[in-house]
């Protein structure tokens, strides 16, 4: 498994991205190193990428930051920072998008490979994959808020990712969605429980959108 895994390396200076390869090649697939914000991103649409390896600071670019946050409303996949950078300023933004580490320059290669290791268990352990027809979606169950239902679609919501539409039914995703993060609560909507943060006779809130209670699907 760890093999197979396809890594894309985002490195502006070509010497350190190189290095990094040779590290990281050993271990997993190295599906592209790139130089830019464009290039990742080129890449994550087109390519089945299973982590990143992210340099905050990219010459003539946005920033890994950027690219960072782009990947949690979009991508869904763990992501590593690498970098000089160890200010105040810089670590508080890196912890707002909540990469899976950050790993400070000169890149070791014990340090690199543990950290790919450990995400990549982390993140296999929380996804579901669900199967709708012939497509596959991979979803963090951690993230996810609510579903609404609309005709012969339904919209996932979730609290770092874009929603989800999918053509689907309830039937099927209570089926293969595990019952502790994806309860229905009415005819047309299901929540994520966890997220619950008051309940009324008639109504639950997350945060502060309300969900109406019927007695036929909510069972408390």
């Amino acid at each position: 498994m760890q093999k197979q895994a396809n890594i894309l390396i985002v490195e502006d200076e070509m010497l350190i991205a190189f290095s990094i390869q040779k590290m990281v090649q050993k271990h997993f697939n190295v599906s592209q190193v790139v130089k830019n914000y464009d290039e990742a991103i080129q890449v994550l649409e087109n390519q089945p990428i299973d982590l990143a390896l992210i340099d905050i600071t990219l010459n003539n670019s946005k920033s890994g930051i950027d690219i960072g946050q782009l990947i949690n409303k979009k991508y869904n996949i763990p992501f590593i920072y690498l970098t000089a950078s160890t200010d105040e300023a810089t670590l508080t933004k890196v912890i707002q998008t909540t990469p899976s580490a950050y790993i400070s320059k000169p890149v070791q290669e014990i340090n690199v490979i543990t950290a790919i290791k450990l995400a990549l268990v982390n993140t296999i352990e929380k996804n579901i994959v669900l199967t709708i027809g012939k497509k596959e979606y991979h979803i963090n169950m951690d993230h996810f808020l609510f579903a609404q239902s609309e005709g012969v679609y339904i919209t996932l919501h979730f609290s770092i990712l874009q929603p989800m539409l999918l053509r689907t039914t309830f039937a099927q995703l209570q089926k293969q969605l595990p019952k502790s993060n994806f309860k229905r609560i009415n005819k047309s909507e299901a929540i994520n429980p966890n997220y619950i943060t008051k309940t009324e006779i008639k109504c639950v809130f997350l945060d502060k959108k309300s969900f109406k209670i019927s007695k036929t699907y909510w069972k408390p």
